[in-house]
């Protein structure tokens, strides 16, 4: 179990309530609901991998739908959608997450062919964080957005609000769509004990010395915890992008899509339930401190390479009672909140 100390709690009790504010923070997507209007949509770039942090995004966004009576036209990941789909009225929603910028340049590529090819279409970009490692390749991929009169990018933080200026002036700063899913239950037999620490095994990963003697619980990735998952989760893609090759593209996304959901749906109950067993989570993935945000668990979140953690939750999170923020140059918040190593 921790040991929180009378320090703690009174600092906790001046933050603004957790609930209240996972609630506001759901309240900020109502914006969406002017932008989609009625017109048919297409729900794009939905991810069909083992991120369990993009299958939240897609699992909050798909139940802000639900919740507003909203049913897309189509439901397809990057690589097995034809823009030739689109019809006039069509509006284009690409889902959101990390990927706009250069380190993925596939998703990339896709929405610069469409903001070139369907000027008439109107196109949402769903909650992003922007990341460009070339300021030439920003530079153009701008003025292919420029060319568009009707993009609306959404962005997670302060510094891509402003990064997306470049691309359009219709921007929107708005928290992820993962928080549509609060609250989040997990069924958990016995008492959360421990620390979970979610690590990020990726290019974006980077080493926190205030944490060096940090000893966790249980230390985990996304790509470990999928595990041996990964197979079927890669014959599914095949399977997609097989009938798309073939001409069958739009019945398959019809159909296969609500299995990939359904199934993906598992997988967060999973990443829930690993979750609730533990009383601290400790994280450099953005996801894992949203997820522990929606089962409503203490979380120290770590930044990523490029600075992404921490602008989203000086954003957004911050001033939950839940939430500690660790930089690179601070002092580890274990001690900060008067823990130790050995107490987590």
């Amino acid at each position: 179990m921790l040991n929180l100390n009378s320090e703690i709690t009174a600092e906790m009790q001046s933050e603004r309530n957790h609930e209240a504010l996972s609630a506001e923070l759901m309240a900020r997507h109502d914006v969406l609901l002017d932008l989609i209007g009625c017109a048919p949509f297409h729900y794009v770039d939905i991810p069909t991998h083992g991120n369990v942090g993009d299958l939240l995004i897609m699992h909050g966004t798909l139940a802000f739908f639900r919740k507003h009576g909203l049913v897309p036209k189509l439901i397809a990941p990057y690589f097995a959608y034809d823009p030739r789909w689109i019809a006039p009225e069509d509006v284009i929603v690409f889902h959101g997450g990390g990927n706009f910028g250069d380190l993925y340049p596939y998703f990339q590529e896709l929405r610069e062919h469409i903001v070139q090819n369907h000027r008439e279409n109107r196109i949402i970009v769903l909650p992003q964080s922007l990341h460009f490692s070339s300021p030439e390749k920003m530079q153009e991929s701008a003025q292919i957005f420029r060319m568009h009169a009707d993009v609306h990018i959404c962005v997670r933080d302060q510094v891509s609000y402003e990064m997306a200026q470049k691309f359009t002036d219709n921007v929107y700063l708005l928290p992820d769509m993962a928080h549509q899913l609060y609250p989040m239950h997990a069924a958990n037999a016995e008492p959360s004990a421990g620390s979970l620490r979610i690590s990020r095994v990726d290019d974006e990963s980077t080493q926190q010395s205030g944490l060096r003697n940090m000893v966790s619980t249980t230390v985990t990735d996304w790509p470990e915890f999928v595990g041996e998952r990964e197979v079927r989760i890669n014959l599914f893609r095949r399977a997609i992008g097989g009938f798309f090759r073939r001409g069958l593209g739009w019945s398959a996304n019809s159909i296969l899509m609500r299995l990939w959901i359904a199934y993906s749906g598992r997988l967060i109950a999973d990443a829930a339930q690993l979750f609730a067993r533990h009383e601290l989570i400790v994280t450099d993935r953005l996801h894992g401190h949203i997820l522990a945000c929606l089962l409503r668990k203490q979380n120290i979140v770590l930044d990523n390479s490029y600075g992404k953690n921490s602008r989203y939750v000086e954003a957004w999170t911050l001033d939950s009672e839940l939430v500690m923020l660790q930089k690179s140059n601070e002092v580890a918040p274990y001690q900060r909140f008067g823990l130790s190593a050995a107490t987590i």
